[in-house]
């Protein structure tokens, strides 16, 4: 049951000495060609960030020493050992407050106000040693990273996205293939609000319960004889990533289930300004994941959500060529960014405005190669063009409102403008009847944060009387 994973080890972690300043670290970094990647403890979190940190040492330091050639001499293979050697990426991780919160339903998380999105429990901790120099990226699943990040963080690069869609498993040795199979008043579990919305529409004589935990406790969970789950919905992706595809009786997209925004991909987040981390990812980032997951987080930003907004998307990009323009047919794709005017690109414009236009050269084996991003000039750019197509919906907790927004593909020649589609998309969906579930959904949290602070008040309270109690009692004894 349990998923081997090579990155699990962190024999560095035990008895670390203090963190020493933060100049200086970063300055011991960029003389090693050292990068530490920060991501959280769950198997999943570690496999995604071993698999980033390999193909940032193929990137940089070439295939690995069984690939070279047999005639080499010793001290040939030496030397490329040496070289491939070169850049240091390792793994470190950390136990995060959504982690160590299992028990409250997602949409209910409040960690600070309901301004704050539940997703930054994921996030905030790492992101205080990314700021202070001790992780030098950050490795998520993008769809548990805040759409509004923290001062003076940016999402450097997103890997190339695997399956987006949400996955069926069944408890092992009941027949079912699909949801439509299952007996009513079946029980299904999973962590998600907006499975749960959009599901409870579709199968209303269906049972749905909060499960959350990693895979391998969910699984545990699902297949006990005396658990009363009869199902599970799980991410596409992460199921491929532990090894646990297998698992998978069904796929589901829309109409059933739209997936959630970012879904399959991941996301390096750095510090901004961070030249040398920057030019550290040139060559890892996938552009068209990068324009279709701006356009979902665009919509997401106007929206509002955390991880626990019931918003569903479906996204598809496909590349055209400028001798493309003259043969499209513009009563099936629109061009709102026809006569705009993008502001032109500066050299601390965040890196996801350069994805897909940085002119990079082809072969690049090393960082030195690759330093594009500088203090005093500006990437080789290059023009790109792009059929962008974005649906989304926005679905009340109980599945009784919907709404769906399917509008017709656009235009796109850059990041920006794949993003500004999302927010336009979004203002729409608020228009068509999204903003009254939204509403809905943040009078639940308040009334939750209201609750979760007289409680807190209540505990300090009772901790001062104690307090009071047993001076009262000292006081007593010493008298006497």
């Amino acid at each position: 049951m349990t998923s081997s994973c090579p990155w699990h080890t962190n024999s560095t972690a035990i008895n670390r000495r203090p963190i020493p300043d933060r100049d200086l670290l970063l300055a011991m970094k960029a003389s090693a060609n050292s990068f530490v990647l920060g991501t959280r403890k769950s198997n999943l979190a570690l496999i995604q960030t071993g698999h980033v940190a390999d193909d940032l040492r193929l990137l940089h330091n070439g295939p690995s020493s069984s690939s070279s050639s047999s005639n080499n001499t010793l001290e040939e293979e030496e030397e490329e050992e040496d070289s491939r050697m070169k850049f240091k990426f390792t793994i470190e991780s950390m136990t995060t407050v959504g982690d160590r919160n299992q028990t409250t339903p997602l949409h209910l998380l409040s960690p600070y106000s309901s301004s704050q999105p539940a997703k930054s429990l994921w996030t905030d901790e790492l992101e205080f040693k990314l700021i202070n120099g001790h992780f030098d990226m950050l490795i998520h699943s993008l769809k548990d990273v805040p759409t509004v990040l923290k001062d003076g963080c940016e999402i450097g690069c997103m890997v190339k996205r695997h399956d987006p869609r949400d996955a069926l498993v069944i408890k092992q040795g009941l027949p079912y293939k699909s949801l439509e199979e299952l007996p009513d008043g079946s029980v299904v579990g999973t962590g998600s609000v907006r499975r749960v919305a959009q599901l409870k529409r579709a199968f209303p004589n269906l049972i749905f319960e909060d499960m959350r935990g990693n895979l391998n406790t969910r699984f545990s969970k699902l297949d006990n004889p005396s658990s009363p789950f009869s199902a599970l919905i799980l991410a596409m992706s992460g199921l491929s990533r532990v090894g646990m595809s297998h698992r998978v009786v069904s796929a589901l997209s829309s109409p059933t289930l739209m997936h959630a925004v970012g879904q399959g991909a991941l996301a390096v987040e750095i510090r901004i300004e961070d030249n040398r981390t920057r030019n550290c990812l040139l060559g890892l980032g996938h552009w068209p994941t990068e324009w279709t997951c701006g356009a979902e987080r665009g919509c997401l930003r106007v929206l509002e959500g955390g991880c626990s907004v019931p918003v569903g998307v479906e996204s598809e990009i496909i590349e055209l060529q400028e001798s493309d323009l003259e043969n499209l047919n513009w009563e099936e794709i629109e061009n709102p960014f026809k006569d705009e005017l993008e502001e032109p690109l500066k050299k601390d414009s965040p890196m996801l405005h350069f994805s897909g236009i940085i002119d990079i050269p082809e072969k690049t084996t090393s960082l030195s190669t690759k330093t594009i991003f500088s203090k005093h000039s500006l990437p080789p750019l290059r023009k790109r063009f792009a059929k962008l197509s974005l649906h989304a919906c926005v679905t009340s907790t109980d599945g009784t409102k919907h709404v769906l927004f399917e509008p017709k593909p656009v235009l796109v020649k850059s990041y920006r403008q794949a993003e500004k589609f999302g927010e336009e998309c979004a203002r729409k969906l608020r228009l068509m009847g999204a903003s009254e579930i939204l509403d809905e959904i943040n009078l639940i949290r308040k009334a939750k944060e209201q609750e979760d602070l007289q409680r807190a008040i209540e505990r300090s309270k009772l901790a001062l009387a104690k307090e009071q109690e047993k001076n009262q009692s000292e006081e007593t004894q010493v008298v006497i």
